[in-house]
């Protein structure tokens, strides 16, 4: 029989995470910093709804103690842009397949999908003054739009054109597809409750090698969060006889990547992969 020995109390102290249920910020400040708190995604909502206060606690805590949200239920996933915005560390999402993992996915592939991003500076720099930083810099921005409330950014974004975009999974026929391209941007922001502003092309009718859109309309967006915003583009096949809209493909890409100019955004499928028949599917944009 194998015995397996006690952990220095030393070394846990440095390697392990306690959880603690939330009472009152005041007490939560006193805790140790390995010391973390554990809130299901209903009690997320709950919080940043309770206004300026109660959001700017929540940011200030989690730059010196550990914050873990998780869905309540294992059939659903919730908006992770809400715990990131307010600094928490530990997003857990269940591996369900709909617009909110994409949104995972699309925040880990910033940095090559290792895990781990680092938070914006406003979400972790204590080290100013206290009327400039944790007053003024948090209260500016769960007040209104980012966190220096005075330019949040404008994007501008034009669909250009479509490459070697496959038919959906879910079509039976061997018709060719009628593409159309949905761009939806998540702000993270706990000040505005509304639903994503969403931009949707013209549908290319027969065309899913090359197809146009020549960038005549701009999807014309005010990100209040730029350091935690992400653009969602997906692509779908609308079929004229059902009116029905079959997925094709999705790629999210965050606020802060954008760059300027041409861009070639990648494709991947519902499993945020880039294989067989998603090899090379790719949309040609303008920011």
């Amino acid at each position: 029989k194998i015995r397996v020995g006690r952990v220095s109390p030393s070394l846990a102290r440095y390697t392990l995470i306690h959880s603690t249920n939330v009472r009152n910020w005041d007490k939560s400040f006193q805790l140790p910093n390995y010391a973390m708190h554990s809130i299901p995604d209903k009690k997320v909502i709950e919080k940043s709804e309770q206004g300026e206060e109660e959001q700017k606690r929540w940011v200030e805590f989690n730059k010196t103690h550990f914050s873990r949200t998780y869905p309540e239920s294992a059939s659903r996933n919730y908006n992770p842009l809400l715990p990131w915005a307010m600094g928490c560390h530990f997003v857990s999402m269940n591996f369900i397949r709909n617009k909110f993992m994409l949104l995972n996915d699309g925040r880990f592939r910033e940095n090559g999908g290792q895990g781990y991003v680092l938070k914006p500076e406003y979400l972790r720099n204590k080290n100013t003054k206290e009327s400039d930083s944790t007053e003024d810099v948090v209260s500016d921005y769960v007040g209104g739009a980012s966190f220096d409330n005075i330019h949040p950014r404008q994007l501008s974004i034009r669909i250009l054109s479509g490459f070697c975009l496959p038919k959906s999974a879910e079509k039976k026929s061997s018709a060719t597809i009628n593409p159309f391209v949905r761009v939806t941007l998540y702000h993270g922001s706990p000040a505005t409750p509304l639903p994503p502003p969403v931009f949707k092309t013209h549908v290319v009718e027969g065309n899913g090698l090359n197809p146009v859109w020549d960038g005549q309309e701009a999807a014309n967006f005010s990100c209040l969060n730029p350091d935690v915003g992400i653009l969602l583009f997906a692509v779908y096949d609308h079929c004229n006889i059902t009116k029905t809209d079959l997925f094709i493909g999705t790629s999210a890409v965050p606020v802060s990547c954008l760059r300027e100019g041409y861009r070639c955004v990648s494709l991947y499928d519902s499993n945020n992969t880039r294989s067989g028949a998603m090899k090379y599917a790719s949309l040609f944009i303008k920011v």
